[in-house]
């Protein structure tokens, strides 16, 4: 039986929505660095096309979600941890869409709260998928093709509540400051050590069995210690918030975030090795490259801040370009898959 074109919409495609939102967030760490005009036009572009992207596949996946005998008889993502896993990238966008319309458009007269019931909304969200994930792990039976670096996309999800969360301190007081600031930390614990876990068991299966076609999801470690420099910075800049105190010494934070940074530098130069010698080829799965990138460039201007080490900051431009080459070469590839279903769903 042929399958309908609106079958082709998984979870996978929403990392095409992440990756531009990635994109757009090394176009605002330009702008905020050289302060030229069209970088934060193309930030304010690529943010606005970003959501509008994700907008339409959230719509095409909810359809499909709504009118597929495969999911409905409980198939399709349910069975499948790899789907599952990328089910969290709709958190992620949730998370990072609203940092950046803080950043790229000011606050409105409604869009603070609007901005709190997104970030509770999502973290929430990220929060359940994690719990599904955990008890899939648990019950299920793996085969080789999902033992691979999209499950610690759920865990990596809720980390990422940090984006919105220090917009959201500085506007809201009392009750809401001191519970975001009680959730990001208690994140920031979720996602490490989940990751440490999970991470473990993904590796493994990359090691055993050598998927190929999973190969891009090996960019993920790279934003993980990336998103733990992110939180660190983001949590000491809390401060004090009644009774609770979030500071760290400047000491401590360089010193952890220099530490993590080499981490993240060497898993990039591996992944890098991997993406020139074995470049995929008419799979959604290189957008897995988008986000991972976009984390490792805001660190990477962390830790530039720290260390007043020049060369750093131009890690961070060749970080840049890349991400730019691997965005259009992501639609590339988009284009190839789009073709092989449309001529397997003519034949």
């Amino acid at each position: 039986m042929k399958r309908l074109p609106l079958d082709w919409f998984g979870s996978e495609w929403f990392g095409i929505p992440i990756a531009t939102l990635a994109l757009s967030q090394v176009y605002i760490l330009l702008y905020d660095h050289y302060r030229i005009v069209e970088f934060h036009y193309a930030a304010e572009c690529f943010t606005i096309l970003g959501l509008a992207i994700f907008v339409f596949i959230f719509t095409m996946w909810v359809i499909r979600g709504l009118t597929s005998r495969e999911i409905k008889s409980g198939g399709s993502h349910w069975d499948n941890l790899t789907r599952m896993s990328f089910i969290s990238l709709i958190p992620i966008v949730l998370f990072v869409g609203d940092a950046q319309l803080n950043v790229l458009f000011p606050f409105g007269a409604i869009s603070p709260e609007l901005s709190l019931i997104d970030f509770y909304f999502a973290y929430f969200l990220s929060l359940l998928l994690g719990v599904l994930l955990g008890y899939r792990l648990y019950t299920k039976e793996m085969n080789p093709g999902e033992m691979n670096y999209a499950m610690v996309i759920p865990p990596l999800a809720i980390g990422t509540s940090v984006f919105p969360a220090k917009y959201l301190i500085t506007y809201f007081d009392g009750f809401n400051a001191e519970l975001i600031g009680f959730l990001v930390v208690m994140s920031l614990g979720i996602f490490f050590f989940l990751y440490i876990f999970i991470g473990t068991l993904a590796l493994s299966g990359h090691v055993s069995k050598k998927v190929h076609e999973a190969l891009p999801t090996t960019m993920l470690p790279v934003g993980i210690a990336s998103l733990i420099i992110l939180n660190l910075f983001a949590i000491s800049g809390f401060g004090k918030i009644d009774a609770f105190s979030f500071t760290l010494s400047s000491h401590t934070l360089g010193l952890l975030s220099i530490m993590l940074w080499g981490f993240e530098v060497w898993n990039f130069l591996v992944v890098l090795i991997l993406l020139l010698l074995r470049p995929p080829r008419g799979s959604l799965s290189v957008w897995a490259y988008g986000f991972p990138l976009g984390l490792f460039a805001t660190s990477t201007i962390l830790v530039s801040s720290v260390t007043h080490f020049e060369w750093i900051f131009w890690v961070f431009i060749i970080i840049a370009l890349l991400l730019n080459i691997l965005w259009v070469y992501g639609w590339l590839n988009t284009r190839i898959f789009v073709r092989r279903m449309r001529e397997a769903h003519q034949s």
